[in-house]
């Protein structure tokens, strides 16, 4: 039995109008492509092309919070990873003209274990600060996929 149309439906039945309808559509095909494609690209460049500014348009928070939860339960429901769920935020947020930005970390004991999530307004988003306890930041992106220069640098 093919759970997948299955999951979808799950993860769309709490939508609201035309434009919700194809955000999740959108971003279902955005979770399969870089399902692919983040094995293929470094993450520098997967947030470049991500990375989408709207002209024109005042930032909605009602709207923003909408685009989260229409990520939150596609991911939840198709499988994506950390990075493909963070990603397609990202893209999202970004053309609602948020600022959102994408973090990526590593366990701080020692683990090689991996982690990315969005921030909007320094506030995790799909996160619970409690959650990212164990990660230390390693690379931050902002505006137009650039890299945010860390202490180190």
């Amino acid at each position: 039995m093919n759970l997948a149309p299955r999951r979808l439906q799950t993860a769309t039945r709490h939508l609201h109008g035309a434009s919700e309808w194809r955000l999740a559509l959108t971003g279902a095909g955005w979770l399969c492509v870089l399902r692919v494609v983040t094995h293929v690209l470094p993450l520098p460049t997967l947030t470049r092309l991500m990375w989408r500014r709207t002209t024109g348009r005042d930032r909605n928070p009602e709207r923003e919070e909408r685009v989260v939860a229409i990520v939150r339960g596609l991911s939840r429901r198709t499988g994506g990873n950390c990075l493909e769920r963070s990603l397609v935020l990202y893209r999202f947020l970004s053309r609602l003209n948020a600022e959102p930005e994408l973090v990526a970390g590593m366990g701080k004991a020692g683990e090689v274990i991996c982690h990315a999530w969005v921030e909007l307004d320094g506030q995790p988003l799909l996160e619970s600060p409690e959650s990212l306890k164990p990660y230390a930041e390693v690379v931050r992106f902002c505006a137009d996929g650039l890299r945010v220069p860390g202490r180190d640098d």
